[in-house]
Formats: C-alpha cells, structure tokens, sequence
C-alpha cells in the first residue's frame, strides 16, 4: 500500500511540474498584433504579461495543456497549447526550425501575435 501511495504521489508531482510552461517560449518577446501595433510580451514558468505600446500590462497564470506538430517544420514539437486563468486558449507555434520567431494563434488558429525575440516582425516576414 505504502509503495502505491509513493507512485501515485510521484505521478501526482511529475503532473503538476508538466504543465509549467517549456523553456522554448519562456522569456521576453517583441509582439506585433495584427493591427501592427508593437507589444512586449513575457512568458515565465506561469504567468504572461502582455505589455502594450503605451506601458499598459495585462498578467495571466497559464498551464502549458498540450504540444504537438503542426507539420510545418522538422521538429518533433513546434506547437505548445496553453490555457490562460481566464478561459482563453493560445497555441505557440514555430513554423521553422528556429524558435526565435513564431506566432500566438487562439484555439481556433487565428493569428493574434507575431513574436520574435530580436525585432518586431510581420507574418510576411517569418513566413518568407
């Protein structure tokens, strides 16, 4: 029993761990919106700000829910689901295998960010 209750609660551990978020997005970003307006936007193991032009930040806690392939680049894992406290799911996708550039799509995969971690770039400019 005493065995059980050790697995179980190692299992319990390694959930909880798993849902922080991946070291592939974690860290500072330059946004674009689709309006092309310039945002900052911070991912640490859980929570997002997104920083507006004007300085004006929004926080949310997050849970990485998910990671797959979107099949646009070589790598096993180039989509990372995640889920925000309020209720709204984003995706993170790198189409190439360069995961200092992307996009924040919604649950539905309409593109609400462009992210890069050096400049402010479109999406013509990372799908070239």
């Amino acid at each position: 029993m005493k065995k059980v209750k050790l697995v179980l609660g190692i299992c319990l551990i390694l959930l909880i761990l798993s849902c922080e978020g991946s070291d592939a997005y974690q860290g500072k970003w330059k946004a674009l919106d689709l309006k092309g307006k310039k945002h900052q936007i911070t991912f640490s193991q859980k929570e997002i700000t997104i920083k507006d032009s004007s300085g004006k930040s929004i926080i949310h806690s997050y849970i990485q829910s998910g990671m797959g392939h979107h099949g646009s680049s070589d790598k096993s894992v180039d989509t990372y689901k995640i889920l925000l406290n309020n209720g709204q799911n984003y995706q993170i996708y790198f189409p190439k295998n360069d995961e200092s550039l992307g996009l924040i799509m919604d649950g539905n995969g309409l593109q609400i960010f462009t992210i890069s971690r050096k400049d402010y770039l479109t999406y013509d400019d990372i799908n070239k």
